[in-house]
């Protein structure tokens, strides 16, 4: 992911930091003319696919709460650790991302990395 040599300005790297958090952000990024540039595409599908992952991670967890009782619990229990998890990550990947720094987060960065070239 460093292929760029130069810093992006600082309104690309806010926008692109904000996809982490606000999924629907990446979705403009990806879907408008910002895509052209390659610090903002590439934060966009990479944001994008972070949301995607989340949503099927919390489609699981409703699943298993619809096994009776211990599947509740369970999910009453783990709902609140994994959101926190998801809420501290976003945040410490728009961090990163404000910051102009790389980094890789497993699974979803090979995945936008096939979209964003």
């Amino acid at each position: 992911m460093s292929d760029q040599t130069t810093t992006p300005e600082q309104s690309n790297r806010l926008l692109a930091a904000l996809g982490y958090p606000i999924w629907i952000i990446a979705l403009v990024i990806i879907l408008t003319e910002m895509k052209k540039d390659a610090f903002m595409r590439r934060h966009g599908w990479t944001a994008l696919f972070w949301g995607i992952a989340w949503a099927v991670i919390y489609i699981g967890l409703a699943i298993i709460a619809n096994i009776p009782f211990l599947g509740w619990l369970g999910a009453l229990l783990l709902g609140p650790i994994i959101w926190l998890a998801w809420l501290i990550l976003s945040l410490y990947y728009a961090y990163q991302t404000y910051n102009g720094r790389d980094f890789t987060i497993p699974l979803v960065s090979d995945w936008a990395k096939k979209y964003a070239t």
